[in-house]
């Protein structure tokens, strides 16, 4: 009989380790000559935005229009070339337009149901906050989703999963007066000075798709560096359909961080 406590039953164990503190010994391409200061935010104020009933209302509404717009369209494509007394080539042509107009619609819906739903949220809710970091009503703020970086791929054997998770959000200002990023979040605030920061990239992580751009950032804080990544807002339904948009939008947030005075 075997002496070994290893339980040879037991599920194996997924290989993703966590991404929020890096390496020490890691070298970075900036240097660091200030810190970042990373606050809790206190109760009750914290988790008031993505609740479980939040999401839950979210989708329900999501689901139900997506699948009013389904049911319309195919309504339209199984008798609409009958009611309208179209030919052939008449019948294809309201068909192809027919499913461009819905996925057109869907990116739309993506669009006002996602991140417009969520910014409105959190720009309610920080209202109640007392002293809060990012005022609601700045129009300099713009609402940002706060993700782990890429965790390292697993062997096909494993379990769990190589996608990065959301970890919060909230609404960023970047301060050119006083050189410095901004964060007023769900569950955190964020004062990250252009002089903390010790990397700051474009980056392209698994959030859903597998090419989703993303900003990483390293800033130097008292308890070592902190790594985690800005994932930009679509608000513009006219410049969703592209990856191109969203990659442009990651690039410019970049250059504006780098660009801040240090």
């Amino acid at each position: 009989m075997t002496t070994d406590s290893t339980n040879p039953f037991a599920s194996p164990k997924a290989d993703v380790e966590a991404t929020s503190v890096p390496e020490a010994d890691q070298v970075y391409p900036l240097q660091a000559t200030a810190m970042a200061n990373i606050e809790e935010v206190p109760e009750p104020y914290a988790g008031t935005v993505r609740t479980l009933g939040a999401r839950f209302f979210n989708g329900l509404i999501y689901v139900t229009v997506v699948f009013a717009v389904v049911v319309t369209f195919y309504m339209l494509i199984i008798y609409g070339p009958e009611m309208m007394n179209l030919g052939g080539y008449a019948s294809v042509a309201l068909i192809i337009g027919s499913i461009a107009v819905q996925y057109g619609l869907f990116q739309v819906i993506h669009v006002l149901l996602k991140d417009r739903w969520w910014e409105a949220v959190a720009r309610r809710r920080f209202l109640d906050r007392p002293s809060a970091w990012v005022d609601s009503h700045s129009y300099r703020s713009q609402y940002v989703t706060l993700t782990s970086t890429q965790p390292k791929a697993m062997s096909s054997f494993q379990l769990g999963s190589n996608e990065a998770e959301i970890l919060d959000v909230g609404l960023m200002e970047l301060d050119q007066t006083a050189g410095q990023i901004v964060l007023e979040c769900e569950f955190r605030r964020y004062r990250i000075p252009r002089a903390s920061l010790l990397a700051c990239n474009l980056q392209q992580i698994t959030l859903g798709t597998p090419w989703t751009p993303v900003v990483r950032l390293v800033c130097q804080t008292k308890d070592g560096p902190y790594e985690f990544c800005l994932l930009p807002s679509e608000t513009d339904p006219l410049k969703v359909f592209t990856m191109r948009n969203r990659k442009k939008r990651a690039e410019l947030l970049v250059l504006e961080i780098l660009g801040l005075p240090s």
